[in-house]
């Protein structure tokens, strides 16, 4: 079983009365049904070839600028890692994502492009580490433009003062089994027994959505994918009321994790995730290549000790200390390796392997599933693929592409989203955003199988600033073409002779 990972403090001592649980929300108690609501909850955020090709610096602005004209006014006492109010917005380093000003707008006045994403935390900034807060996300629109700030737990709404008596906000990894009722505090404490439900929705673009199997909330739901959950909470009490909670779940996990999605409405549709080999521009191998991670080369069967094909992917070192990169890392803590809790019995083949997690690795290959199923350790579950890189390098520009392996006969569209998480935290939510004027979704047409590549984006985690922050750079790639960013759309062939645009400069 995954370890949870609780956000707070235990529960106040268990003398306090259920009904000093309505600190920081109302509650009401009828005979019909009745909420009490987490601050906070709710949902996430929700071609051609190489050559000629630019990998689209037009709108990184500030975000490759040191200091892009931001300074505050000298004589106004802001301090740079983003621990007090200021006169205007930052854009640059630590306060990214901060409220600088604390004019209840976050980053209004800062330069983005479209499909980049950060976490984004409002009211005073000096609350963001504080027990009880959690940062949302902010979406970068079509227009260059951070979009409101969307989930999370906020200075706002006193997020710092919340007592954790009432349901409250928790956390996991991916593929962990998740402890619904560790957030429902002693607001379930007066439950009849055999009374208490809970349901789930899931953030944006996760679909379908694991269900919560079972009886037991103890282990009876597993998130697959990173992202901001809602739970519900529904009990009856003695008298034969209802009552019911809302409060958020937090799925993260640490370094690079990169998650592939499409629609499922017809299962038998094939993508495949790929990333390529840091500081190294030699060509793609789809097929399995020493620098490229995909599903011929970089899954559990390619890393067991006596693998019938042993994965050539070797880069790093196995010398390194975390966190600085390194091929295998078994952590001590048998929770904290990610990849034992993989569904479907790949998990257990990681932990039997004695080796730890490798760097990188992709740790689902869905090629192939039922819509209609719903639990996520059944082998015909729609899931996502993944590829993660727990300690990623610093300053090297890695890449990301999709490869359209097989559509099942399928006659529509198929509409790719790649999520790129650092540290936990949304880097870029692409496919659905991020390219052309007006903005319209990537699409594989029918037809396009075992050709379509897409060079989707490049990726970059720089050296942590003096504010000890290290927020990942995303540059999606676009075609070089005037008044447009259209998705740089390619073929396997030519992926597999050129390695497509450059990379962006370093920072």
């Amino acid at each position: 079983m995954g370890r949870l990972r609780l956000s707070s403090s235990f529960l106040i001592a268990a003398g306090v009365a259920v009904s000093s649980a309505c600190v920081v929300a109302s509650c009401s108690a009828t005979g019909g049904p009745s909420e009490l609501t987490a601050s906070g909850a709710g949902g996430g955020v929700g071609g051609a070839g190489g050559e000629g090709l630019t990998g689209g610096l037009d709108g990184l602005g500030g975000l490759l600028d040191t200091d892009g004209g931001q300074e505050p006014h000298s004589d106004v006492a802001v301090n740079p890692c983003g621990s007090a109010c200021g006169d205007r917005e930052l854009c640059t380093g630590a306060t990214l994502g901060l409220d600088d000003d604390c004019d209840g707008t976050i980053d209004e006045d800062c330069p983005c492009v479209p499909g980049q994403a950060h976490s984004c935390f409002r009211g005073d900034p000096s609350f963001r580490n504080s027990e009880g807060c959690f940062p949302g996300t902010q979406l970068c629109d079509e227009t260059g433009t951070w979009g409101p700030c969307v989930g999370g737990v906020h200075a706002d709404e006193n997020c710092h003062m919340s007592s954790f008596a009432a349901c409250h906000p928790i956390e996991a990894s991916p593929f962990a089994d998740v402890d619904l009722k560790s957030g429902t505090g002693l607001f379930s404490a007066d439950a009849v027994a055999g009374s208490e439900v809970w349901t789930v929705d899931c953030p944006d673009g996760v679909d379908p959505c694991p269900g919560v199997i079972g009886t037991d909330p103890a282990d009876d739901f597993k998130p697959l994918q990173s992202g901001e959950y809602t739970v519900t909470y529904t009990k009856r009490v003695a008298s034969g009321e209802t009552q019911s909670c809302h409060y958020p779940l937090f799925v993260k996990a640490g370094g690079l994790r990169v998650e592939l999605e499409w629609q499922h409405d017809v299962g038998g549709v094939d993508l495949d995730l790929h990333l390529h080999r840091p500081n190294d521009t030699n060509p793609w191998g789809t097929s399995g290549s020493s620098v490229d991670c995909g599903w011929n080369n970089c899954a559990i069967e390619h890393f067991k000790r006596k693998a019938s094909k042993p994965s050539n992917i070797r880069w790093f070192t196995n010398s390194a200390t975390p966190p600085d990169p390194v091929n295998w890392y078994l952590d001590p803590v048998l929770d904290n390796n990610g990849c034992f809790n993989a569904p479907r019995g790949v998990g257990a083949e990681w932990q039997a392997n004695g080796m730890g997690c490798h760097n990188p690795r992709i740790d689902l290959d869905n090629s192939g599933c039922d819509p209609a199923v719903t639990d996520p350790d059944d082998g015909r579950f729609c899931a996502p693929e993944n590829i993660n890189i727990d300690f990623p390098p610093k300053g090297q520009w890695m890449r990301i592409g999709v490869h359209y392996y097989g559509n099942g006969d399928v006659t529509h569209d198929i509409h790719p989203r790649v999520k790129i998480f650092c540290n936990s935290a949304l880097g870029a939510d692409l496919g659905p955003t991020g390219f052309y004027s007006p903005e319209r979704p990537v699409a594989f047409a029918p037809g396009d199988e075992r050709k379509m590549f897409w060079l989707v984006a490049d990726v970059l985690f720089p050296e942590p600033d003096e504010c000890g922050q290290a927020a990942c750079i995303v540059q999606p790639i676009y075609q070089q073409s005037a008044g447009t960013k259209a998705p740089l759309l390619t073929t396997r062939a030519n992926v597999e002779t050129s390695f497509g645009p450059d990379y962006p400069p370093l920072p």
